[in-house]
């Protein structure tokens, strides 16, 4: 597998971010990156988080774009009680490659103990509805054993497909993507396949083959919205907004009467300083959805942009209103 060499693979997989009780990978040739990861994991092995820090901040200078360097940072600051750190490296960790935020709140949520009992649920839709259960719990290992006995029962591409995208959320990019492979080597028609792998292959940074797989997953289910929308979101993140703003027109004609869909395409016309179609977008939104306070922030921002002093202040009044009146609701 040539991804083997890409260093966002390696490094997500490695079993190097400073926690314990983790299971480092072996790799044959380790490169610059890694050789840092290993010592800074071991000076936290070692209780030496100050000297940590201090490296994984340098690695960070050397490779801004990594989130390993940065999710590390953000754990070791947390260790040594800097919060206002933590949640820094977090916020710019979930921008570089979000499975990393997945990741650290599993370990910080996860139970104690794994229950070994998949072998005795009686049937496969019990299994596969008790490891969707255990998903949100943070039971991961538990839910893997479950998908994993299912499809010992009755092979499933879609079992695979579950067990993958968990996968993706342990960091264990390598069984992930073993698991996409096995699902179209059963279903070489199945969509979600290729859009979670593609997401993979974002998120190491394999954006050719991340196109591929979003193209082909839009091939084989083009009336489903959820491939439209992340391929759409892959043009933005790669800048190619003329592409995005194509999936969200066909995104809308699907979900017509979905807020969320109109805002998602506003937020696009405002990266391309389009004003007039941001601002039609927005009201949209606010039309289908008027109680949500947000939009009106957002289309304030834009009427600012267009010279509407008087409309921004409206909409900014209006935020401030249902923002201070769903604060009350939660009290």
């Amino acid at each position: 597998m040539q991804i083997r060499k890409n260093r966002y693979f390696q490094l997500a997989q490695s079993g190097l971010l400073p926690y314990p009780n983790t299971t480092i990978t072996p790799i044959s040739e380790p490169d610059e990156c890694l050789k840092i990861a290993k010592e800074g994991f071991d000076l936290f092995t070692k209780r030496e988080w100050k000297e940590a820090h201090v490296l994984y901040s340098r690695a960070i200078e050397s490779y801004p774009d990594q989130p390993f360097f940065r999710a590390c940072r953000s754990v070791l600051n947390a260790y040594l009680e800097d919060d206002e750190g933590a949640f820094y490296d977090y916020q710019v960790v979930k921008t570089l490659d979000a499975n990393y935020c997945s990741y650290m709140q599993w370990q910080q949520e996860k139970p104690a103990n794994t229950v070994h009992d998949a072998d005795q649920v009686e049937s496969v839709e019990a299994l596969l509805e008790a490891a969707l259960e255990f998903t949100p719990q943070f039971d991961y290992e538990r839910a893997l054993a479950y998908y994993a006995e299912a499809f010992r029962r009755a092979p499933s591409a879609d079992t695979l497909v579950y067990a993958g995208a968990l996968q993706v959320h342990m960091l264990r990019y390598e069984n992930a993507f073993e698991s996409f492979a096995q699902a179209l080597q059963i279903d070489r028609g199945n969509a979600s396949a290729y859009l979670y792998r593609a997401k993979l292959f974002s998120a190491i940074r394999e954006f050719d083959n991340a196109t591929q797989d979003l193209d082909k997953a839009v091939e084989l289910a083009p009336q489903s919205s959820a491939v439209y929308e992340e391929r759409g979101n892959f043009f933005v993140e790669r800048e190619q907004y003329e592409k995005a703003a194509v999936d969200f027109n066909i995104l809308i004609a699907l979900l017509p009467e979905d807020f969320y869909v109109y805002a998602l395409r506003a937020d696009l016309f405002e990266k391309m300083e389009n004003w007039e179609s941001a601002l039609a977008d927005y009201g949209e939104a606010i039309v289908l959805n008027p109680t949500y306070s947000e939009l009106y922030l957002y289309r304030s921002n834009v009427r600012e942009q267009l010279g509407d002093a008087r409309g921004a202040a409206e909409d900014l009044d209006t935020f401030h209103r249902l923002d201070k009146r769903h604060l009350s609701d939660e009290d």
